[in-house]
């Protein structure tokens, strides 16, 4: 849903909001009692005289009565026949008229505002239309207070166009449907700058109504993973690498079309004599279906000519093994792209490489991508004390589906409160550097679809925490030795007060910090602790199988993963098959983990609870010393 527009008439600005409530009930900066706007909009009536020839000679095209067309019809004769003379009686004979019969006639009033709303409607619309903010239409783009720059965003997106011969100008088929476009606009703040603003303007093509089948098959498009992100910043820090980053400016007009894809011309900039043609796609542009696919396809034809190898565990991560044994690494996210090597000249190659194929824009080294702040200190690798913070979710917050409202009354009261997007942004927090907020988060997101006050109450909480610790984020070490994978797993025995289901979490760390984690319930109900315990080890050794696969292609071959338990009765169970009674219920695909600690694999050690990585994965850490405890384990720092 897009935001709404408002005007704050206190602070005399704009507000983007999603979340409005409309009070139809209350009428703002009402400063007038109900008589004196009675005054304002409705006029008294009144009772006027009018001549009776006047009124018929400016109202020839209306019908008069019977009995007043006779006395017109009279006085036409007369006046035909040459009488010159009139008594004093016809000359002041006069007819009262009531004023529904000349309301029609009379002069239109001009209607203003109330003065009771304290605002001009004018000066109210020319704010909101012209503020500096970001604007959703062409129109608002010309007449916002920045245009000059919007306009010249408009015209290099229109130079970029015709460069690279986008489409050809057609009459307009018969047999096909037209799509619209539009422009969108956004403000971007230079990476490497003091605060300079960049305005982008694009052209979007409104691929929603093209016809699958017809305008398109195959759409789908792979993204880099944030694990490969997060475990190539991690390989970056152990080895002391390079890295840097490069943003494709026009990545989606590289892509060829295989389908004929008709497009109205762009709003602002038809062209002159030219209005009746269309515009016939010879490349992908933003917003059509195919186009994130067409790109990545041809991206991907010109990383394998180069020589450079695509992984199977991450088909958006591209190596290239030289003979001195250094490699280099290439991730791709649609447009962004992080370039990682020991050796810079080797990084400047393919830099170059990249320039003469795309038009391209050199970012420097990695500072920033997909809203993730990379911060880098050479001579900063100890780590530091955290200090005492609130935890995610307090132990109070016993969340179930009975804090639920059940009257129509209460989810009415309850849909108006922005839980799903604080949810949103709490998860992407968690996905991308705060692994602390993976149980809080886990067990809030629940209740998406019926929520409660206690549920909204808690998630508020979690915000609140998430306050405290913006300034936190991920550290990289370079430690001695090589680098390697380890994990940790925990599982907490049936605290889901509605399923008694038990919840698994785990976290894997290479470099000192965390490159994978996940909280999540267990999809059936264990029985007992062991159990819980046994299914949780199975469900992150599922997940070791491919980081192992991942680290290999990423030049980190590794032999044997580390998982570490602090269940000794799940260690056992594993490692003995002796224990048949306890274990002939479990669904054999938990067993699956016997065959890769056999096969060597995986290897499974006991680790004390207070040592457990992922304990504040499972459950609430209510004690603030001990969650210190838990972010030092994970890493995670004041940056």
């Amino acid at each position: 849903m897009k935001d709404y527009k408002l005007w704050d008439p206190v602070n005399q600005k704009k507000i983007l909001s999603r979340d409005v409530v409309f009070d139809e009930k209350t009428m703002p900066m009402n400063k007038v009692n109900n008589s004196e706007a009675k005054e304002d909009v409705v006029e008294k009536e009144t009772t006027i005289e009018v001549p009776l020839k006047k009124v018929f000679r400016e109202t020839s095209q209306e019908q008069p009565t019977k009995d007043v067309q006779e006395e017109v019809e009279s006085n036409s004769e007369e006046e035909d026949a040459g009488q010159q003379q009139q008594t004093q009686e016809e000359e002041e004979a006069q007819v009262q008229v009531e004023p529904s019969s000349i309301a029609r006639f009379r002069p239109r009033r001009t209607i203003k505002p109330p003065q009771r709303f304290g605002w001009d409607k004018d000066a109210v619309h020319h704010s909101l239309n012209s503020s500096e903010e970001e604007p959703t239409t062409f129109q608002e783009a010309v007449e916002n207070k920045e245009r000059e720059s919007w306009m010249e965003a408009m015209m290099q997106e229109m130079e970029s166009l015709h460069q690279n011969s986008v489409w050809e100008l057609v009459p307009k088929p018969k047999d096909r449907k037209v799509i619209g476009c539009k422009w969108v606009f956004r403000k971007k703040e230079e990476m490497h700058g003091k605060g300079a603003t960049i305005f982008k303007a694009r052209l979007v093509a409104k691929g929603y109504l093209q016809k699958e089948g017809v305008d398109y098959d195959e759409i789908f498009s792979s993204v880099v993973k944030y694990i490969s992100i997060r475990l190539l910043l991690s390989i970056v820090a152990q080895g002391d690498m390079e890295v840097e980053q490069k943003e494709v400016k026009t990545a989606f007009l590289h892509g060829y079309l295989d389908k004929d894809i008709y497009m109205s011309q762009p709003q602002g900039f038809v062209e002159a004599s030219m209005e009746n043609l269309v515009c016939r796609l010879k490349k992908s542009l933003y917003g059509p279906k195919k186009s994130p696919r067409q790109w990545n396809k041809c991206f991907d034809s010109f990383m394998m000519k180069i020589g450079y190898r695509r992984c199977e565990s991450d088909c958006c991560v591209y190596t290239h093994a030289f003979k001195d044994g250094d490699i280099i690494l290439l991730l791709l996210y649609v447009d962004d792209m992080l370039i990682a090597c020991k050796d810079m000249s080797k990084i400047l190659k393919l830099k170059t490489l990249l320039g003469m194929e795309f038009d391209m824009k050199d970012l420097g080294s990695a500072q920033k991508i997909l809203g993730m702040d990379i911060r880098r200190d050479r001579s900063w690798f100890n780590m530091m004390d955290c200090k005492p913070v609130s935890t995610p979710l307090a132990e109070h917050f016993k969340l179930s589906a009975q804090e639920c409202p059940f009257t129509e009354e209460e989810k009415e009261e309850m849909s108006k409160v922005p839980f799903a997007g604080l949810v949103g942004c709490l998860m992407y927090a968690m996905v991308c550097t705060h692994p602390d907020l993976a149980q809080a988060v886990s067990v809030v997101s629940r209740y998406m679809a019926n929520l409660g006050k206690q549920h909204w109450t808690a998630a508020k909480w979690i915000l609140r925490y998430l306050k405290g610790t913006k300034k936190f984020g991920i550290l990289f070490e370079r430690k001695q030795g090589k680098a390697c994978v380890s994990g940790y797993v925990d599982s907490d025995y049936a605290r889901d007060l509605d399923k008694r289901r038990s919840t698994t979490g785990y976290v894997f760390m290479c470099g000192g910090g965390p490159i994978s984690w996940r909280t999540v319930l267990q999809s059936i109900s264990a029985l007992s602790t062991i159990e819980a315990e046994y299914m949780a080890l199975t469900k992150t050794s599922k997940e070791v199988v491919w980081l192992k696969r991942l680290a290999k292609e990423f030049g980190m071959a590794q032999d044997l993963v580390v998982i570490q338990s602090d269940s000794q009765s799940a260690i056992c169970l594993v490692k003995n098959q002796v224990f048949h009674g306890r274990s002939k219920h479990i669904d054999v695909r938990y067993h699956r983990i016997r065959d890769w600690v056999n096969d060597g694999d995986i290897t499974i050690r006991k680790v004390h609870t207070t040592e457990n990585t992922s304990d504040c994965l499972t459950k609430p850490v209510t004690a603030a010393a001990k969650f210190k405890h838990c972010l030092s384990l994970l890493n995670l720092v004041p940056c």
